[in-house]
């Protein structure tokens, strides 16, 4: 079975947190220079599952090895990470909890587990009511689906998303993922090119 993802890969962007000078800075835009280790060890993982979940798509894989790599992923990524500092901690729990959405998208992708003809973004306010009424597990499943029709090609307003989800929710951060999934899909990513995989 090829593997689209290894425990080296991750630790390494973990390796990479370690030795940079991140901390909070209020007065910074976003997360700063320091910052963006977090965002590109995000969008990494997020290009293996697309890459996965297109393989799928495209038939180059089967339905269960794209859910025994996923799964396999998901053990890697988050798994709880040995604390360094309070700023890299939370932003390190900030991208697993953002990650947690972009594997539920993918494992209801590949199940076929979701609604070709629905909204995406009617679907995470749905589960920002659900989050409201503490229903995770509804909270959890209706973010998933929407991200799975975002893997599907679904274009998806995140900006329409966010006006109507609170910006400390669980939802926003689900939010921020599918955005990512996003991004990745329109950067374009070569499905054939099995140089990415690791042995």
């Amino acid at each position: 079975m090829l593997m689209f993802y290894s425990e080296e890969r991750w630790n390494n962007w973990i390796n990479q947190v370690r030795e940079s000078k991140f901390k909070f800075d209020p007065s910074a835009e976003g997360l700063g220079r320091e910052g963006i280790v977090f965002l590109d060890m995000e969008e990494d993982v997020i290009l293996a599952i697309c890459k996965i979940t297109g393989k799928l798509q495209r038939k180059y894989i089967t339905k269960e090895d794209a859910a025994a790599n996923l799964e396999n992923m998901k053990q890697m990524v988050l798994s709880p990470v040995e604390p360094m500092e309070p700023d890299k901690d939370e932003m390190i729990e900030s991208v697993q909890r953002a990650l947690v959405a972009v594997f539920g998208a993918a494992e209801f992708f590949v199940a076929g587990d979701f609604d070709a003809k629905a909204d995406p973004t009617k679907l995470i306010i749905e589960a920002f009511k659900a989050e409201e009424a503490e229903d995770m597990d509804k909270t959890f499943e209706l973010v998933s689906k929407a991200g799975a029709l975002v893997l599907a090609g679904k274009s998806f307003d995140s900006e329409k998303a966010l006006e109507k989800v609170a910006p400390e929710s669980l939802v926003a951060e689900g939010i921020d993922g599918l955005d990512s999934i996003a991004a990745v899909l329109a950067g374009g990513i070569d499905y054939t090119d099995e140089a990415d995989d690791e042995e």
